[in-house]
């Protein structure tokens, strides 16, 4: 049995030097509350604050995610506003024209497609830095 100084360090060798593992599981736990969030809305909320709470008390790596999964919370926040104000936009738009306005409802119907790729696109790109023990953003 090998000999551990600190059985609560969090740190291991690699060959490329040491690697700091704290607050990976909560980048991960954020992560999967994220993709969960696609469908109930609230689990993101739950995981914006605990990235909030969590993010001075972690190491580099995991800090970088979780700041990352902050800017998507919020970069998601202003998509929705965005794409909700247009949305009324364009209805009432429809509403005065007798329904022809309602052709540029693709507009953001487009916008919310966009949205969800980027999404998608940022939630796997962390993860697969996470998985690499990389950081991000």
């Amino acid at each position: 049995m090998a000999y551990r100084p600190n059985v609560f360090d969090t740190r291991y060798e690699t060959p490329f030097g040491y690697v700091d593992n704290a607050g990976r599981d909560i980048a991960s736990l954020n992560y999967i509350l994220y993709i969960v969030g696609f469908f109930t809305g609230i689990t993101a909320l739950v995981g914006v604050l605990l990235a909030y709470s969590r993010r001075r008390r972690v190491g580099a790596v995991a800090r970088s995610h979780l700041e990352w999964q902050i800017r998507i919370f919020w970069h998601c926040v202003l998509a929705w506003i965005a794409i909700g104000v247009l949305h009324a936009v364009i209805a009432g738009l429809g509403a005065v024209t007798f329904g022809f306005g309602l052709v540029f409802m693709v507009i953001p119907w487009g916008l919310g497609v966009i949205w969800l790729v980027w999404t998608i696109w940022a939630i796997a790109t962390g993860m697969r830095h996470l998985n690499r023990n990389m950081p991000i953003g």
